[in-house]
């Protein structure tokens, strides 16, 4: 068959189609290899937590949106179908009023991704969770998943099966794992557990190179990369691991989270080839559907301060060295969000929003604090240590001194 035609397009108009053929093949192709294409990273933690990776990855996943879902299928001797073997999954995704990284989705549109199409034709979210669900894939102890540093890749598929956010700690994200992926393996990890001289930083284009596995389609498409995934996979099994995996070593760990995270936080760990840490511009849509693009400069002893739109949005600012203290935080409808960079004051301003393990740190007087904190109102906030200034109150005493701090959810 033509190399092309082993990987399938699936829009919203052939989507039950596509789960229907994959259904017949589960029996005999168990082994399903998997890569996403997703909006970028926007937003990260602004204190260094001990689950600092997955911290990051949740906010990510939580306020984005996956745009390609690529899956390969093959026996346990790496032979894929005489049919198709690919399927590439093409989601909604719409510029003007999703969230994304601007970096990302420039490689996207230079890989050829066509966003007009996501848009008018792209896949329901909630749809294809419900087919995914009913499809035989997840829940399966004979289905086993192959990734290339899956922890994105996985976590955007719990949101789709889940449809909620993904759970605040990570220990339950491995248990959700293990529910709906019971055997999975990762490549990255694989190589680093192994101690082979292709692992750190090394790309799954380099070692597909090395491995001599063909490309066919596009690099940094879903479908192409799921496709090159599953090539590796068998051709480091066999070269590396003479074609068996001890389940208790490798089954079931994502790398860079659990098990392979270090005790401190590694940026290594976090970022696939395809982000550049900076500098970084974020869409960030207002209520009305207008765009509004904030730039977050990385540089030695200087942050930025926002001032966002009506609407749903979400900045991330990170000092570099010697510098102050960023804040990571979101805004309702109709809210507006300012972040006060003076003094180290991490926390400002926040109505009907979300903040993501954001601080209060800093020379603050009591009264600072008092307004400051006074208009915090029906906001979730996740991993906020509160480091006490002088003269503050620390939350728990802070019904004491302000009664409008109220349906805040810690």
């Amino acid at each position: 068959m033509d190399e092309e035609l082993q990987i399938v397009d699936v829009w919203s108009d052939n989507l039950e189609d596509a789960f229907e053929k994959i259904r017949d093949l589960l029996e005999l192709y168990p082994y399903v290899s998997i890569d996403t294409e997703f909006p970028g990273i926007v937003v990260r933690p602004t204190s260094y937590l001990e689950d600092y990776n997955y911290q990051t990855i949740k906010c990510n996943v939580d306020l984005l949106n996956i745009i390609q879902l690529g899956l390969t299928f093959a026996n346990s001797d790496g032979v894929s179908p005489n049919t198709a073997s690919t399927w590439q999954f093409n989601f909604k995704f719409d510029l003007h009023h999703d969230m994304y990284a601007q970096n990302s989705i420039d490689m996207l549109k230079n890989s050829g991704i066509d966003f007009e199409s996501h848009q008018r034709r792209g896949i329901d979210l909630v749809h294809f969770g419900e087919l995914i669900m009913s499809s035989g894939l997840v829940m399966n102890e004979e289905i086993v998943w192959i990734s290339f540093h899956g922890s994105y890749d996985f976590a955007y598929l719990l949101k789709l099966l889940t449809c909620t956010n993904l759970p605040s700690n990570q220990s339950r994200f491995f248990e959700l794992l293990h529910d709906f992926f019971p055997s999975l393996y990762d490549i990255k990890f694989l190589l680093n557990e192994r101690s082979i001289e292709l692992s750190g930083r090394l790309s799954l284009q380099k070692l597909a190179d090395h491995l001599d596995v063909k490309r066919v389609g596009l690099q940094h498409q879903a479908g192409s990369d799921s496709l090159v995934t599953s090539g590796t996979f068998f051709k480091l099994m066999q070269k590396y691991f003479e074609n068996k995996l001890d389940d208790q070593k490798y089954q079931g760990i994502i790398y860079g989270l659990g098990k392979s995270s270090p005790a401190t936080y590694n940026p290594n760990l976090m970022e696939k080839d395809m982000f550049q840490p900076t500098p970084l511009q974020i869409n960030i849509p207002n209520g009305h559907g207008t765009a509004s693009y904030t730039t977050i400069n990385h540089a030695n002893g200087t942050s930025s301060s926002i001032n966002s739109n009506n609407g749903a949005s979400i900045v991330n600012l990170q000092s570099g060295m010697g510098g102050v203290v960023g804040t990571t935080m979101a805004s309702g409808m109709g809210a507006t969000m300012n972040a006060d960079m003076a003094n180290n004051v991490g926390l400002m301003n926040l109505n009907n929003g979300v903040s993501y393990n954001s601080n209060y740190y800093g020379a603050a007087t009591a009264n600072t604090s008092y307004y400051k904190w006074n208009t915090l109102q029906n906001n979730v906030i996740y991993d906020s240590p509160f480091t006490k200034p002088k003269d503050t109150p620390i939350l728990s005493d802070v019904s004491l001194y302000d009664k409008k701090f109220h349906h805040n959810v810690l």
